[in-house]
């Protein structure tokens, strides 16, 4: 405490100009000494590795098509594959079970919860406008469901 009294009393500083101005001395020292290391230890006695075969057999992999005995990263089908089994109209709000509801763009379990309490605590949907009365339900994600809902 004796040097940052004798720095306020002497210079004037504040105790947080003091803190900062022995931060930028503290982080300068340790650059230098970082610099200083980096000139003077010798650079043969770093590993160089060389990663081109592990490149180049990364390359051929991810160009090569996947065969049925290729392990897949997924336990399903593609999120995709469900999602277009969906043609025009197919899927009627009030009769729609979750998993029903959930080959709809955008909308996970969640959401087809969320449709199916609805529709059980308001009673069946009278139109597919009815959607946005929904929670998590907007303008822009009824537009996406309105091509694959039955009019009701």
């Amino acid at each position: 405490m004796g040097i940052t009294r004798g720095l306020q009393d002497r210079f004037g500083f504040t105790r947080n100009e003091i803190k900062v101005i022995l931060f930028l001395s503290v982080t300068f020292v340790a650059g230098s000494g970082i610099r200083w290391y980096r000139q003077h230890v010798d650079a043969s006695t770093i590993p160089v590795f060389d990663y081109s075969r592990s490149d180049s057999e990364f390359v051929a992999r991810s160009r090569a098509p996947l065969s049925d005995q290729t392990p897949h990263l997924t336990a399903g089908p593609p999120r995709t594959d469900r999602k277009q089994q969906l043609t025009t109209g197919s899927i009627n709000l009030n009769t729609a079970s979750v998993q029903e509801l959930m080959r709809l763009p955008g909308i996970g379990e969640v959401y087809a919860r969320r449709l199916v309490a609805y529709r059980q605590e308001h009673g069946p949907f009278k139109s597919v406008d009815d959607l946005i009365n929904v929670k998590g339900i907007g303008p822009k994600k009824l537009e996406k469901l309105r091509p694959f809902l039955a009019p009701q």
